[in-house]
């Protein structure tokens, strides 16, 4: 009789804790992606366009006289100085290592491609793709930066307008922010958005406004960042159309901000498992579970980007996550007494 007891001991054991599989896992892959920022905004008349540098720089040379009438695009001062110039080579240097980076890793990448399945195992490929693509990133990240310091070189018209006022002389040496010249936009309207962002704003700066009224979303891009504070202690942005646009003074929406490309790694949606208000993905590297918490971004079909905390490449559990998380926890649990 005990014999038959313990049997059927063990046959329901058996059946309330079925051994698991091996985990379904995948690797986390190297993406690059534009972040996108929100803000309230209202098209106005608009006032007086003061252009101002965005790093510190000297003038090294103005084209214009207050009174002149200037084209949208048209160069007006020309910025350089010592601090200005070794931000841009630095920004190029940065640039020139990325490239050289890059080309490693998709020469690395040929190889494996060359060697495989004969010397090369798939874990092997799967690391040079990540490497090649997180590489990729970091080149178009670096590519952006070096774009942006080269674009504020020339500081040029947004829009068709007259020179009003010029602050600056050739040769002044000036602080980020300062007034250079101001113009007298001719006769338009403007998008005035206020922004709760601490970053320096590029001028290549672009987005879309997204009425109020469900009227179609309207490409726009930045053409100053003014000094002053709203009211609510908010950054002024003023923003005007691409191109051609039917918006009337007064009218509000949202708009929606462009950032500059981004490095993150993406996971499967049901990767991501939400524990006492932190995000954690289930790594299995070779062969131990690990919880790993990361900080998960916007969605990107049916992956989330992870912006911080796990590395491309890594395995990562993608199917019953959420169980294996908690088995995970439990069998590493230490009573506090």
């Amino acid at each position: 009789m005990s014999l038959l007891r313990a049997v059927l001991l063990v046959g329901l054991a058996g059946l309330v804790m079925p051994a698991m599989a091996d985990p379904v896992t995948l690797p986390a892959r190297a993406v690059s992606y534009h972040p996108q920022t929100r803000a309230w905004a209202q098209v106005e008349t608009i006032a007086p366009l003061v252009l101002r540098t965005a790093v510190p720089a000297s003038v090294s040379a103005l084209r214009v006289i207050p009174g002149q009438r200037v084209k949208p695009g048209e160069r007006l001062a020309r910025l350089g100085g010592p601090q200005f110039l070794g931000q841009l080579a630095a920004a190029r240097a940065r640039l020139r290592a990325a490239q050289h980076e890059f080309a490693a890793a998709q020469g690395s990448l040929a190889s494996a491609k060359r060697t495989y399945p004969i010397v090369t195992n798939r874990q092997a490929l799967a690391a040079a793709q990540a490497a090649a693509a997180a590489a990729r990133g970091r080149m178009t990240e670096a590519q952006a930066m070096a774009t942006a310091l080269s674009a504020q070189q020339w500081l040029s018209s947004p829009l068709a307008a007259t020179v009003s006022v010029l602050s600056a002389a050739k040769g002044s040496v000036l602080p980020a922010g300062a007034p250079v010249v101001t113009l007298l936009p001719h006769g338009q309207l403007w998008l005035r958005a206020e922004w709760f962002g601490h970053a320096s704003m590029p001028p290549s700066t672009t987005g879309h406004f997204m009425p109020a009224s469900g009227d179609p979303p309207i490409p726009v891009h930045l053409v100053a960042d003014l000094p002053e504070r709203a009211a609510n202690g908010a950054r002024v942005l003023n923003f005007t159309a691409s191109g051609p646009v039917a918006w009337q003074a007064g009218e509000t929406g949202e708009l929606v901000l462009d950032g500059a490309p981004r490095a993150a790694v993406a996971v499967p949606a049901g990767a991501l498992v939400l524990d006492a208000g932190k995000w954690y993905v289930m790594t299995d590297i070779n062969g131990k579970l690990a919880a790993q918490q990361v900080t998960p971004g916007p969605a990107q079909g049916a992956d989330t980007l992870i912006t911080a905390g796990l590395k491309p490449g890594v395995p990562v559990v993608v199917r019953e996550a959420y169980l294996l998380y908690h088995r995970h926890l439990s069998a590493n649990y230490t009573s506090p007494d």
